[in-house]
């Protein structure tokens, strides 16, 4: 509302200080004079001396309601207007009182009020923007973009009207009419930062985010410390994936803010995504101190939670949110993924389900589902999911990924290649796609495909090569290497390690100086290669060297192919008085003794396919073999199984790599899932059977017996994904025809 100040006041005031008593109309004049100044406790009390001496004055009472209603004291403004209106309906005055009523959330009075006002100056500009507001305020939005254009014809250029029109304008959804308005706005009054900053909001919803920004930064650059418009500048950032500067902005609204619970809220998404899972978590708490009710909050700290593998407590958050906000789609779905890491898949489905009715078209929620179908072996619903993803955004890279990985659960091998180059072509550097095809080939033999494809994994940012940077030039297998010294890291696991390290050889025939670096664990075994290997472990100190490769580039290197795969054996081999120490231990035999290893490293991608639980293995225990564990670790959930079963359990005694090949050395075979020990056992030549998953990791290929890596090796493959009983059933048979 604005405050009038005739030319009088000042004559007014000092004609009053001459007199010995001040009229009424002067103290009037001064109070108004204080009023506009912002010396709102000096204009109250001479608003009050005017009503105390002349109850009947209808423009002390309109303006001292002003007062009141500038100070938050909406009932005694009320009051005051109605008694001003009362005195003298004119039209300022019934206009006052419905702004007043409408701040009072009395919309309809409100209306009834300009309505009058209107009657008396159909053309009073100010009252028709005010009439527009409180109906923007009751949502009656096309009534109000009515008011808002009846205003802007009596006066073309008032600002509040352009401005106020734009919001009317988006809020029925016609962006681009709400754009123009602003633009129109800001040729008024180019210093304005509202609607800078409602322009910017009508460029977010365009998904216009650049554009937004500019607009923000403008916005700011008039009003810096604008806590609303930092916060929103930070979302947009979020939006343009620029986390960090988001925080900053965040950052910057919450210290001229501090109980800004948008700005904190969102600073702890920011933090989330930029991996910063325990600040994020704080911010949530900080958050929920201030609104304990802030669904969103519970939910952020949920997926920071999820982040961090604490599933249980993010499933606790995501519950907490779905109470404070039932049928939120991007926190069921995140729900249903937490759901699915704890393995109840049946719980998960329902998530995503009640994701996808609250959102038909949410592809997120259907390429979970799919995910879920898929660990459950429903390929063909999963499929269906994945497809129905695709309908609604055909550049879903994960969603054609998760295809082509059903695909090639199903050994549909040339359509699971397809899926994955629709994957590439939507993002050209999508790592796993690469990585995916590269493993296809690999597992059909098609090694001069699969070598080139098999790189991508050094791209991972998630690998150990990642974290690995030399001055020195990486090796092609081009450079002669004739006295030079070549350093050859492992960089995956311990069986790979175990199943590459046969190349040293190779180098070494080329002239080479070896330098292997390897996991501690493995140190002691591999001084057991033949030649003048140098072998450190990972951390210690390395020597000077000319090239440098990981291991598992070294197939590539030596282009190899099915016909020249270095597969002679043993390449490793067991301390003769580690032998003797486990024959000590074993005693004497008196059966067939056979080593057992039923369950790999649990964080390996594939480890939910290759690992067994010990109660799988009950049928072949019931035959009359001394079984011996070779499990380093044993599972919590498999400890009361072993306690109760005739297998002798050593996993206090075996303290690396050697007491393992040792142990192995002892016994007339190895039995084991896909890991390490199953590859030691190969490279010590010793007989070893491997039990593989239907679709099995790419060094064991398809549909073979044997391996073209381990000549002492015999494969048992399940016929059907999750078939282990057909594979011990085989295993049992193949004991039975042994004795």
């Amino acid at each position: 509302m604005d405050v009038g100040h005739p030319d009088s006041t000042r004559a007014g005031a000092a004609a009053i200080a001459d007199s010995g008593r001040r009229p009424a109309k002067a103290n009037l004049s001064r109070a108004k004079d204080w009023h506009g100044a912002g010396r709102f406790d000096d204009a109250a009390r001479e608003y009050e001396a005017v009503l105390a001496e002349r109850p009947d004055d209808a423009e002390a009472s309109r303006f001292y309601g002003i007062l009141k209603f500038q100070r938050g004291d909406l009932a005694e403004a009320e009051a005051l207007l109605r008694r001003a209106v009362s005195l003298a309906p004119d039209a300022e005055s019934l206009s006052d009182l419905g702004e007043i009523l409408a701040a009072n959330g009395s919309g309809d009075l409100a209306l009834e009020q300009f309505d009058a006002a209107l009657r008396l100056d159909p053309n009073y500009a100010s009252t028709l923007v005010r009439q527009g507001n409180a109906l923007t305020g009751m949502r009656r939005y096309e009534a109000a973009l009515a008011a808002y254009d009846q205003a802007l014809k009596v006066s073309p250029l008032l600002a509040d009207a352009l401005c106020n029109r734009g919001t009317a304008l988006r809020a029925l959804g016609r962006q681009q009419e709400a754009r123009e308005t602003y633009e129109r706005a800001l040729t008024v009054n180019p210093r304005s930062f509202e609607s800078y900053y409602n322009l910017g909001n009508v460029l977010r919803d365009l998904q216009r985010y650049a554009e937004a920004l500019q607009n923000y930064e403008r916005a700011l650059a008039i009003v810096p410390n604008q806590p609303e418009i930092l916060s929103v500048r930070g979302r947009t950032l979020i939006d343009l994936g620029r986390p960090k500067e988001a925080l900053a902005s965040f950052n910057e609204a919450i210290a001229t803010k501090p109980d800004h619970v948008e700005a904190v809220y969102n600073s702890a998404v920011a933090l989330e995504r930029l991996g910063r899972g325990e600040e994020a978590i704080q911010r949530c708490d900080r958050v929920l101190a201030l609104e304990p009710g802030h669904a969103k909050a519970y939910a952020t700290r949920g997926n920071a939670l999820l982040h961090q593998d604490r599933h249980e407590d993010a499933l606790a958050d995501y519950t907490r949110s779905l109470e404070l906000e039932p049928g939120a789609a991007d926190v069921l779905c995140n729900q249903g993924t937490t759901l699915r890491q704890l393995k109840r898949h049946e719980a998960a489905l329902q998530s995503y389900d009640a994701a996808l009715a609250a959102s038909a078209d949410f592809p997120e929620a259907w390429c979970n589902r799919g995910s879920v179908l898929q660990d459950m072996h429903r390929y063909g619903d999963a499929l269906v999911a994945f497809d129905r993803a695709l309908a609604i955004n055909p550049k879903y890279a994960l969603a054609w990924f998760n295809r082509g990985n059903a695909l090639f659960d199903t050994l549909r091998f040339d359509e699971a290649l397809q899926a994955y180059d629709q994957a590439i072509d939507t993002d050209p550097n999508y790592v796993d796609a690469h990585f995916a095809q590269g493993f296809i080939h690999l597992h059909r033999g098609d090694f001069a495909r699969g070598w080139p494809k098999y790189e991508w994994r050094l791209r991972d940012p998630k690998s150990e090569h990642s974290r690995r940077y030399f001055a020195q030039p990486r090796w092609s297998g081009e450079e002669s290497l004739d006295g030079r010294t070549i350093l050859i890291y492992a960089e995956q696991g311990f069986g790979d390690t175990v199943q590459f390290c046969r190349y040293v050889q190779r180098l070494l025939d080329l002239g080479a100086r070896v330098v292997l670096q390897v996991q501690p664990a493995l140190r002691s075994l591999m001084a057991t290669l033949r030649g003048p290997v140098q072998v450190v472990a990972t951390g210690e100190p390395l020597p000077a060297f000319d090239y440098q490769c990981p291991l598992l580039s070294l197939p590539l290197a030596f282009q190899t192919d099915l016909s020249n795969i270095p597969n002679q054996t043993p390449y490793l081999h067991a301390d003769a008085q580690l032998v003797e120490k486990w024959e000590g231990i074993l005693g004497p035999k008196q059966r067939s003794r056979i080593g057992l290893a039923w369950s790999g490293n649990p964080e390996h991608r594939n480890d939910r396919k290759r690992s067994l639980d010990l109660t799988t293995l009950m049928p072949l225990l019931e035959l009359d073999v001394e079984w011996v564990s070779l499990q380093k670790v044993v599972r919590e959930s498999d400890m009361g199984v072993l306690e109760q079963s005739p297998i002798l359990n050593f996993d206090a005694d075996i303290r690396d790599f050697s007491d393992t090949a040792a142990l192995i050395h002892s016994l007339d075979l190895v039995i084991a899932v896909d890991t390490a020990v199953a590859h030691l056992a190969g490279a010590l030549g010793h007989p070893v059977w491997v039990l593989l998953p239907h679709l099995a990791e790419w060094r064991w290929m398809s549909e073979r017996e044997d391996s073209p890596w381990y000549p002492d090796a015999r494969l048992f493959q399940q016929a059907a994904p999750g078939g282990w009983p057909g594979v011990i059933d085989a295993v049992r048979e193949a004991i039975v025809g042994l004795a």
